[in-house]
């Protein structure tokens, strides 16, 4: 049976240039999907943005535009962000989409029909910035804001339907119970059942009548969608679902083989974690695997935000320092879950020291020394007289491919990376232990070509295994290498499958930063 890996991001609001967070989710993402296409699988890589709401329409009425013209501009920065960053996705789903917007309205037909969604009136305090009306407990009643964004509230009144998640806790609440990996980590399920479910959730207003820029409801065409039922409904649109050619949502979704997980950052927590399996449980499908809530990206001002003006471009990391470079300081240095902090120098100092110091110098010393002492081919192992150490080190490429795909198949992307640094650590020490240039000159052939050997393996699986991270880094490893472009590996490889072949040093992978130079620069962005 075919095997089969779907994995979404948040459809991003294009309110302005997207910032280091969504860099950051969306890069969790492309690794996930490049590990999984390497193992074979057939992967669906969604991304997209959510283009409905009061506050796009305003947004792009302060500029003299239509909102779709407006946010044409926007979406076209987020793909070339996308393609900057070397992010490979399937599809690229917008709300303004005609098939989303099927989608959206069969949807809410149905949950109308089935007496999910009744019409009602709504009178309460309503968040702008989350674009939904919000409880007692959810208000800051000090500075009459919302706890959950900090963002300003409206007192709005107006007709609205409602759908009735309250008719569901239980049955949530059981699901969880049911699947405890349902979310990672832990402690976000806790919030969700002690902040929200425990006190009794209230059905959920879906409708506006206030402005139109949204999806009409074909029943009554005055009420637009409210923007998280038509955002969530995303994950199922791109699939097909509820449009003439179903057969990705039959492959991604209804398929219950394939592997479904959903990544996104711990602000919108509760609407992918509450109001979407209710959703789905509603319109009676599966739910996805895995919800995967990463931390913020904060610095010495907290959480990196529009609002605070403390936002990081990512282009101005990427186009200086190569996409590879962020790529793997978002994973490596913000362990999965947690809120990580950046600076500039925390990044420079990142980038000497592990891309410069650690790989690229590992690199370089391993491709010099087979050059100078094995007329630039990979020797061959042999099995006689080997030394211990040698066994060792065999031992280890075995256990660091082990699990390395152990902590991928978990999600686990920080910890994949670390185990993949530690064998980089390990061959840099033996080099300095060994001292192969001693072996040379006591002419200690034998010994010194199982060394070479071993040193190229370990530079073909730690290019194989940071492929997904180190995009182009892992293509100029093997090519310098002299051996075949692969991204498969099994713990049982052959050491002399590389044999013979001839390595090319050429320039360096990373070269070193003038950390006050480029502090310099990026203070001045």
């Amino acid at each position: 049976m075919a095997k089969r890996f779907y994995v979404t991001t948040p459809i991003y609001y294009p309110s302005n240039i997207l910032h280091l967070g969504h860099a950051y989710t969306t890069t969790i993402a492309d690794i996930l999907a490049r590990y999984k296409k390497s193992q074979g699988y057939e992967v669906f890589f969604l991304t997209g943005s959510d283009e409905h709401g009061q506050k796009i329409a305003k947004s792009a009425a302060a500029k003299n535009l239509e909102p779709k013209a407006f946010v044409d501009q926007i979406v076209a920065e987020f793909k070339d962000l996308w393609a900057k960053l070397k992010i490979d996705y399937t599809h690229f789903i917008r709300t303004t989409d005609e098939s989303h917007i099927i989608t959206v309205q069969k949807i809410f037909s149905t949950l109308l029909k089935q007496g999910d969604i009744y019409l009602d009136k709504y009178q309460g305090w309503y968040c702008v910035s989350d674009e939904e009306f919000v409880t007692d407990l959810q208000i800051d009643k000090a500075t009459n804001t919302c706890k959950n964004c900090g963002g300003k509230l409206i007192e709005l009144a107006e007709e609205s339907y409602f759908f009735k998640i309250s008719a569901y806790s239980q049955k949530l609440l059981a699901y969880y119970q049911e699947h405890p990996t349902f979310i990672f980590p832990e402690s976000r399920k806790n919030e969700m059942i002690n902040n929200f479910i425990k006190p009794g959730l209230t059905d959920l207003s879906v409708t506006r009548t206030s402005f139109t820029w949204g999806v009409p409801v074909l029943e009554n065409p005055k009420h637009v969608v409210y923007v998280w039922i038509d955002a969530l409904s995303n994950y199922l649109s791109a699939l097909g679902y509820l449009q003439i050619d179903d057969s990705n949502f039959q492959k991604f979704w209804v398929d219950e083989e394939c592997e479904i997980v959903q990544l996104l950052g711990k602000e919108i927590t509760r609407f992918h974690t509450i109001y979407w399996p209710i959703l789905l449980m509603s319109l009676n499908l599966r739910q996805p695997n895995s919800i995967l809530s990463h931390g913020w990206i904060i610095n010495d001002e907290g959480k990196m935000s529009k609002s605070k003006g403390n936002i990081i471009d990512p282009r101005i990391l990427i186009e200086r320092y190569s996409a590879d470079a962020l790529r793997c300081f978002l994973i490596k240095e913000i362990s999965f879950g947690s809120d990580g902090k950046y600076s500039h120098e925390g990044f420079l100092n990142f980038f000497n020291a592990y891309l410069v110091n650690d790989l690229g110098n590992l690199l370089s010393r391993i491709l010099t020394m087979i050059s100078k002492y094995s007329d630039s081919k990979i020797p061959k192992f042999e099995n006689k007289e080997i030394k211990k150490y040698q066994s060792e080190l065999i031992f280890d490429f075995q256990t660091t491919i082990k699990d390395f795909q152990i902590t991928m198949d978990q999600y686990q992307v920080t910890d994949a990376v670390e185990v993949v640094w530690k064998l980089i650590a390990k061959l840099n020490k033996l080099i300095d232990d060994i001292k192969p240039w001693d072996l040379f000159k006591n002419q200690q052939t034998a010994e010194l070509n199982n060394v070479l050997n071993l040193f190229a393996n370990g530079l073909m699986i730690i290019s194989i295994l940071l492929a997904p991270i180190l995009v182009d880094a892992s293509s100029k490893m093997q090519e310098q290498l002299g051996v075949q472009p692969t991204s498969t590996l099994s713990p049982e490889f052959d050491l002399n499958s590389i044999a013979g072949s001839q390595v090319d040093k050429k320039e360096l992978l990373f070269k070193r930063l003038d950390v006050q130079v480029e502090l310099d620069y990026l203070n001045s962005k």
